[in-house]
């Protein structure tokens, strides 16, 4: 269990310092706040997934897959994460 938390950790590590600045910068228009970050943070991330992995690191899919991480599961685990943070927003 802790060795696949330290893997997805290597995964989304790369994606998740873009994906929250590039979310910040999105929301500034709109207003800072935890409404307009959700939304910008549910829009940006799969694309931060999708530039990182698949144009530009595409044979690092291989690296999880040794693991036990498909793509698929790796893109589920990407949209269900942003789409938690959305529903915690709905939540509040």
């Amino acid at each position: 269990m802790l060795l696949n938390l330290k893997i997805l950790w290597i995964f989304y590590r790369k994606l998740l310092i873009p994906g929250v600045l590039f979310s910040l910068l999105t929301s500034i228009p709109a207003g800072i706040g935890f409404k307009n970050f959700s939304f910008g943070f549910l829009l940006i991330f799969p694309l931060m997934h999708y530039f990182i992995y698949e144009l530009r690191l595409k044979n690092e899919y291989l690296f999880y897959a040794n693991f036990g991480f498909s793509r698929r599961s790796l893109w589920g685990i990407t949209i269900a994460f942003c789409a938690g943070l959305k529903f915690i927003y709905a939540i509040l």
